[in-house]
């Protein structure tokens, strides 16, 4: 069951409610229970209508993206491989390496300038 046949299901059953009510009840009871429902019946209906105006475009912009990037790829493009563990490790380990050469550079350059 979708939203709206679900508010139309509650809205008719508490009407029915009150209208039953209504006859059982003082008036005034009565009347501030009916103003009371459609304050909730407004607040329901004004809050379906807030709902993210912007979602929807945005939504649409990011499958528009999408089909852009999949239509604009060049035809020779190949996937990125997929490295196995040790070839993970070995350029993890080259990375350290760069890094401490890096590392011993600056230090001769701050022993050069002291």
């Amino acid at each position: 069951m979708n939203d709206k046949t679900q508010y139309d299901t509650d809205d008719a059953l508490a009407t029915a409610v009150v209208d039953r009510l209504s006859t059982d009840i003082d008036p005034e009871v009565a009347a501030r229970l009916r103003a009371a429902r459609q304050e909730a019946v407004y607040l329901v209906d004004s809050a379906h209508r807030k709902r993210a105006p912007w979602l929807a475009p945005a939504g649409g912009l990011v499958a528009a993206s999408v089909v852009a990037a999949v239509l604009l790829r060049e035809p020779g493009m190949q996937p990125m491989p997929v490295l196995d563990d040790a070839e993970m490790a070995a350029a993890a380990e080259l990375e350290l390496l760069e890094e401490l050469e890096m590392l011993a550079w600056l230090d001769e350059e701050m022993l050069d300038a002291g």
